[in-house]
Order: C-alpha cells, then structure tokens, then sequence
C-alpha cells in the first residue's frame, strides 16, 4: 500500500499543478414583485405602487470579492415629502450582511489617503535637505617609519577634511523642493478628482411630492466561497414600506492543469 500510494503522489507530482480561474457576473432574480431590464450594462429591477416608483441597478460585471456598486433610482408619486439616506439601504450576500459605504467614509478616506502621502513626501524631502546640507568629508590615511638608537617604530595615521560648497547645497536642496512641490501638487490634484468622482454619490435628500431622486452607492468587499451562485439581497425602507431587490451571482471557474515536467 505505502508502494502505491508513493507512486500516485509522484505521478500527481510530475503532472503538474492546478491553477483556477473565476469569472463572475450578476444577473437579476425574477420574484413575481419585480420588473426587470437591462439597460447598458446595468441590470435594473423596478418596483412601483401608489406611492412610489422605485428602480435599482446593479452593474452587470463584476469580479469575485470585489465591491458591489448600485444605482437608485425614486419616483414620488405620493402627496408627502419622503426623506432617503443610505442608512435606509441594506444589503444581505446569502448569510452575511454587507456594510454599505457612505458619501461621509468615503470622502475621509480620500483625505486621509492625501494626508498620508503628503507628510510621507515632506518627511522625505526634510531627510534630503538635511543630507544635502552637510559638508562633504574627505579622509586620508598614511604611514611612516622611523628609525633610531633604540630600533624601528611604524607610524599610521588618518586626517579627515571638511569642506563646503554653499552653491551646490543651495541648488541641491531647490531641486529637493521644487520635487516636493511636485508630487503635493500632484496629490491634491487627485485628490481633488477623487472627491469629483463623488458626485452623485447617495447622501441624504428629501424627495418632494412630483420629484425624482437618483443616486449610486457602494459597498464594502463582499466574499467569494467558491459558490457556483451568491444571492445578493437589497432592501429598500421608504417611509412604513418596504422594497427588495434580489440579484445572483453566478460563477464559472476554470481549472487550469500546468505541467512541472
């Protein structure tokens, strides 16, 4: 027995290993309570009674464990103002609840991330400054022999000479500077684009009767076990009603067999 089982770990050692590869993408699930279409992309189900008309999409690609970004879409149709946040918003993958991102999260995070990079290039540039301001060393060694009454003495010794050139470590430390300068313009322009990417984004708004309301959100990762289907599950609360939206995520995974030998 231990003969064949050596000779199947070596013949499944010298086929080579395996390598997966998951392709995902969402598709809407049909409950009877929902209409649903596709519109460039997006797979948007609708919902609608006397009071509203509310629509949500979801982009139809999507990689494993990667964020699920939404778009909602709302009609009131009703005689009173109706109030929508992203904390009237959830989102349940099979079993677990999925956090959704608000326009609050994700704008600190932004800024944060630019704060970080900032003190990082002016820490760096306050290190060169400093270096690019001290002397330049140069040393030298020698050695000697002296002769005399009582015999032979062998001498060694080192000289270190310090010297400045003031021109030098001014253009120096402009350069370091001028670069700083750079890379925080750089920063804050990204930044910048990063908190126009936000536009639209879903904060919280009060709909008036005759009005429409879109916005989009995002959650944070979602998991992938290998399941050849996920259930992704919103639900919409507008006022003493409720709304839910289900979607499936259905995967295709690839084994891919490399030889070793």
């Amino acid at each position: 027995m231990k003969k064949c089982a050596g000779v199947f770990f070596l013949g499944a050692f010298l086929s080579g290993c395996a390598s997966q590869s998951v392709q995902t993408e969402l598709a809407a699930v049909d409950d009877g309570g929902s209409q649903s279409y596709y519109a460039s992309g997006w797979i948007v189900q609708s919902q609608k009674d006397e009071g509203h008309l509310v629509e949500l999409a979801v982009h139809e690609a999507k990689q494993p464990w990667e964020e699920v970004t939404a778009v909602l879409y709302l009609e009131n149709r009703s005689d009173e103002p109706l109030t929508v946040s992203i904390n009237d918003i959830t989102l349940q993958q099979d079993e677990r609840l999925v956090s959704l991102r608000s326009y609050g999260e994700l704008e600190q995070q932004y800024i944060s991330q630019a704060q970080s990079r900032r003190t990082a290039i002016a820490l760096g540039a306050l290190a060169q400054t400093l270096s690019a301001s001290q002397p330049a060393t140069t040393s030298s060694y020698g050695s000697g022999t002296a002769y005399g009454p009582g015999g032979t003495v062998n001498h060694y010794g080192s000289s270190t000479t310090y010297s400045r050139d003031p021109a030098a470590s001014a253009a120096a430390q402009a350069q370091i500077q001028s670069s700083a300068q750079s890379g925080i313009a750089n920063i804050r322009s990204e930044l910048q684009r990063n908190l126009n990417s936000l536009e639209g984004y879903l904060q919280t708004t009060t709909v008036f009767p005759g009005q429409t309301f879109m916005g989009r959100f995002q959650s944070e990762m979602t998991v992938f076990d290998q399941r050849p289907e996920s259930f992704y599950t919103f639900t919409v609360e507008l006022g003493e009603e409720s709304y839910e939206f289900a979607f499936v995520e259905k995967a295709s995974i690839e084994t891919d067999q490399r030889k070793l030998f």
